[in-house]
């Protein structure tokens, strides 16, 4: 009976623990809160006092145990009537400030003094304990405390005006019957165990806290009894760079962070400011295309916006919603983010990409001159140095120097005209395919040697088209190589277009090799890569096939 009975009381105590806790992480830092989190510790150390009291042994070990709940005994009244003064705002004669004090404080002093006296304590022992005068004072005490306590909060529930007790008569009745059950239960237990009608070993008292506990911390939630933010933790949220206000399901405000009051820059107080304002302050910014992003002067806002769903179970899930969803009988939570730095880098990433268009342009210009002028411009020099050495050979009656000259001339200019063509067509086969995925799928095609099986992962853009002429040569090269030295059987190319960078993944069951080395066609391969901004990986081993993994950053 011990054992199970000392299981109850740590029971209750985690219900405290888990009470304070909450009110600790998520209560305002008022001076009431503390005032409570002291009832709720003083309310524990009864407790633990009472599994110290069944598991003593010794009069010394009673004593102490007593002395250690007597504590709680003593000044829980007290501070539950200090508590309900602060929490209610009410003004109250000091008087009635300075007696719960005396009264515990003097109780106490007769506790820890009573070996002398025998005032508190007629006859003191494990099987039997005879109060005397001064225990049922200080029982009396707290009877009256606690219960005035209780009638000074319940007062303050009651609705001001009629029009508010039709608004919210059915929630402040709810909460009024919490904390009345909250106070009463452990009084009656403590009265039925004084008075002998629950006839038990030990003191039941302590039990009633881990009801009143629960039923404290279900007013705090459902019904804001201790002004508990149960939508998110102040501490966190007051030093976010992102404007932060919500608002509970009567439209009421119950929290806004500083950055908020920066980013909207409006007139109105924290205690004044309703649902509608923030709905008003979000139509009066000019809407982008963009969802949930505004344009207020030079600055470009987003706005999210999140609401309390009930599930089926009893907790409360935040989901995202649409304006048009927005509703006042859920609680609304209203997130303002300041991106402009984010369009400024877009901007100046538009400009940075257009400008490196136009590089690209010019070197491309420059490549072709230089196309041109290495092969044009020789052989047309070359064509014209011939014909002149032919027309002076002519002038001179050189008949046979002329027909060298001549053919010379001729067999140069079908040279000049076949590189030409071969300059022309490679500029055409790297330009002729506007998406990565062609180009492979032609590569692919021509091999008739092997099979070679191209797989496609993510989704093929014009914003990966500028990589297409470094993938399409890479991969060219590898299969160029797989075919001269692999002796494969298959080849595997896996090409990924992922967020922000495109990956290229070529594999073959050839022979492989021990050393890999980078001779002119993989140097020229890593080359090619890294100019374009990414990297390249070979990988293989004897019997194991060679593997090329290519990754190009946009």
């Amino acid at each position: 009976m011990t054992f199970l009975l000392s299981m109850i009381y740590l029971i209750v105590m985690g219900a405290g623990i888990v009470s304070m806790a909450v009110l600790c992480l998520r209560g305002k830092k008022a001076v009431y809160n503390k005032l409570y989190l002291v009832c709720q510790g003083l309310a524990l150390i009864w407790c633990g006092a009472q599994i110290c009291w069944m598991l003593s042994e010794t009069k010394m070990q009673m004593l102490i145990s007593n002395l250690i709940a007597n504590t709680g005994i003593c000044f829980i009244g007290a501070f539950w009537f200090y508590f309900s003064l602060l929490y209610t705002k009410k003004k109250s004669a000091k008087i009635l400030w300075i007696l719960p004090g005396v009264f515990a404080v003097f109780h106490y002093l007769i506790v820890l003094t009573n070996g002398w006296h025998h005032m508190y304590y007629k006859t003191f022992g494990k099987d039997v304990i005879e109060h005397g005068i001064f225990f049922y004072t200080n029982v009396l005490c707290t009877y009256l405390w606690v219960i005035s306590g209780a009638v000074i909060i319940y007062r303050t529930f009651l609705p001001k005006n009629r029009e508010e007790g039709r608004e919210q008569g059915q929630e402040r009745g709810a909460a009024r019957v919490l904390i009345v059950l909250a106070v009463l239960i452990p009084v009656i237990l403590n009265l039925l165990h004084q008075t002998g009608v629950i006839v038990f070993q030990y003191d039941v008292t302590p039990l009633g806290f881990g009801i009143s506990m629960p039923l404290i911390l279900l007013a705090t939630i459902r019904y804001r009894f201790m002004d508990v933010n149960i939508s998110a933790f102040g501490t966190v949220l007051s030093g976010l760079s992102d404007g932060v206000v919500i608002f509970d399901k009567k439209g009421k405000c119950t929290y806004c962070n500083k950055a908020f009051w920066e980013i909207a820059k409006i007139e109105k107080k924290y205690q004044r400011i309703v649902f509608q304002d923030i709905l008003d302050l979000i139509q009066s910014w000019e809407e982008k295309e963009e969802k949930g992003i505004y344009q207020k002067a030079e600055q470009y806002i987003q706005v999210q916006i999140y609401q309390s769903v009930s599930a089926n179970t009893s907790e409360e899930q935040m989901e995202p919603v649409e304006m048009e969803a927005v509703l006042k009988n859920e609680e609304t939570v209203f997130v303002f983010k300041d991106i402009s730095r984010y369009y400024e880098v877009l901007r100046r990433t538009r400009e940075l990409a257009i400008t490196n268009e136009k590089l690209a342009l010019e070197r491309e210009r420059n490549r072709i001159a230089g196309e041109v002028h290495d092969t044009a411009g020789h052989t047309l020099t070359m064509i014209q140095s011939y014909m002149k050495l032919a027309l002076i050979s002519s002038e001179k009656g050189e008949k046979e120097k002329v027909e060298e000259y001549l053919t010379q001339a001729r067999q140069l200019s079908g040279d000049g005209i076949r590189e030409l063509r071969q300059s022309i067509n490679q500029l055409k086969k790297e330009a002729a395919y506007e998406l990565v995925t062609q180009g492979l799928m032609q590569l692919a095609a021509q091999v008739k040697e092997i099979p070679v099986d191209v797989t496609v992962q993510g989704e093929d853009s014009e914003k990966y088209s500028h990589l297409t002429g470094v993938i399409y040569a890479s991969v060219r090269e590898i299969i160029t190589n797989t075919l001269k030295y692999a002796k494969a059987s298959r080849m595997d190319i896996i090409l990924r277009f992922q967020e922000n960078r495109v990956e290229v993944t070529v594999a073959d069951d050839g022979i492989g090799c021990e050393t890999i080395v980078d001779n002119n066609g993989l140097a020229g391969i890593r080359k090619r890569v890294e100019e374009a901004g990414g990297n390249v990986r070979f990988m293989s081993a004897p019997g194991e096939g060679f593997l090329s993994k290519i990754q190009i950053s946009l």
